[in-house]
């Protein structure tokens, strides 16, 4: 029982500890809290001096062209597949399925089914 409550007390004594160091560790940041209605105050004179605008410029036309149209979205997904299109016409598609046997249908309909 007093193992659990020491252990219980640590446990809680970090996590308050890990909550007071949040607020100091923000204050280098543009936004402070205080004890208003909004809960915040701005401070843009606290702002770390950042890249150019030309610099950040430069930065996107690089990845524009390194990485195509799609580098600037979101980073969750792969990279869109190079698409070369088909050679068939549409003519020739229609054509094709009018002249598959009933077995191919089925078997084509069957792998789409699952």
């Amino acid at each position: 029982m007093q193992k659990a409550r020491t252990s219980t007390l640590l446990s809680l004594t970090f996590a308050a500890m890990s909550l007071g160091m949040l607020n100091s560790a923000s204050a280098n940041t543009t936004v402070h809290s205080a004890p208003t209605e909004k809960g915040y105050e701005l401070y843009p004179a606290h702002a770390q001096p950042g890249k150019s605008r030309a610099q950040v410029q430069a930065e996107t036309s690089e990845a524009l062209q390194k990485r195509g149209p799609n580098a600037l979205r979101s980073s969750n997904y792969p990279p869109m597949p190079d698409t070369s299109g088909s050679s068939k016409t549409r003519q020739q598609v229609i054509d094709e399925y009018a002249r598959e046997t009933p077995a191919e249908r089925k078997a084509r309909l069957q792998m789409f089914r699952g």
